[in-house]
């Protein structure tokens, strides 16, 4: 069985527990050993890298010393905020030995550990690293007839010098994987625009108007679904939607997981389609899918 480290981070214990589900099915499916990163802290998201760029780095630092130490070399961080922090502490291991030094002397003072040598990946990462094909002969259910706005948000893509995606404007990577389930990726005008969730407390407007043009793009690019890697974003877009929508047509938010997961066979109860705020099945449907629920 293969195995890759796993940092779960803090929301996928909870408001994100259908995305930490679906990973774990979608790795047990493909026979992966999922290592969960002994002691791991919280990565800082949202908070400690916009106050002290040392200490943020010393959060993050902190898990892939761990990591390092249990002999791991690959690292998936499914959450986009949590593979964001932790690849930008590996890329300042590289540009800033000094700081580095510095905070391995606090975080490792017993022995010498290189972050720097470790490769942190998104699930997007995990899933293009797959052999070529390994995907495809798994499918059992092909999404034929379902629609699916790709939403990448902030950090799965920015900035390119941490996540080394060329085109980060118009990035084609989940596109590409949701052609391999049968199902046909849309073109629309917010696959790369914030949702504003960060600014849930303290601008709601900003949150109210993001979330309401992506959801209008969506629809108007006649998507069934938008389909995700980001518990941030999902919590903002799935759980506001009914605030952002106003009393206009709904539309599910997966994570890219689900979407996969459905078209290798899996149960909505395997996937925790429950855990959604809007309704996921009536659309899958209406699409062609309806959803067995004996896998």
């Amino acid at each position: 069985m293969k195995s890759v480290g796993y940092y779960p981070g803090c929301s996928q214990g909870c408001s994100a527990r259908e995305y930490d589900l679906s990973v774990r099915a979608l790795a047990a499916a493909m026979q992966i050993d999922l290592r969960e990163i002994p002691d791991w802290v919280c990565c800082g998201g949202s908070s400690a890298h916009a106050i002290h760029h040392t200490a943020a780095f010393a959060l993050a630092a902190d898990s892939l010393v761990k990591a390092r130490r249990a002999g791991m070399e690959r690292v998936l961080a499914p959450c986009a905020m949590c593979y964001s922090r932790l690849a930008t502490a590996v890329h300042d291991a590289k540009s800033n030995p000094a700081m580095a030094k510095a905070a391995g002397e606090v975080l490792a003072p017993a022995e010498e550990v290189d972050i720097a040598r470790l490769q942190v990946m998104s699930v997007l990462n995990w899933l293009e690293s797959l052999p070529r094909g390994e995907l495809a002969r798994r499918i059992v259910r092909p999404l034929k007839g379902l629609k699916v706005a790709c939403y990448y948000g902030c950090l799965l893509v920015r900035p390119p010098q941490v996540t080394g995606v060329k085109n980060v404007e118009a990035p084609r990577n989940m596109e590409a994987l949701v052609g391999e389930l049968g199902a046909q990726p849309v073109r629309w005008s917010m696959a790369t625009e914030c949702c504003g969730a960060c600014f849930s407390l303290s601008c709601k407007p900003v949150v109210q108007r993001q979330g309401r043009q992506i959801l209008e793009a969506a629809r108007s690019s006649q998507a069934n679904v938008i389909v995700l890697a980001c518990p941030m974003c999902h919590s903002n877009l799935d759980m506001r939607q009914a605030e952002f929508a106003a009393g206009g047509q709904t539309i599910p938010v997966l994570y890219v997981t689900q979407l996969i997961g459905l078209a290798m066979g899996m149960s909505p109860e395997a996937l925790h389609f429950a855990g959604h705020f809007v309704d996921v099945e009536p659309v899958l449907t209406a699409a062609g899918q309806g959803v067995s629920h004996d896998a």
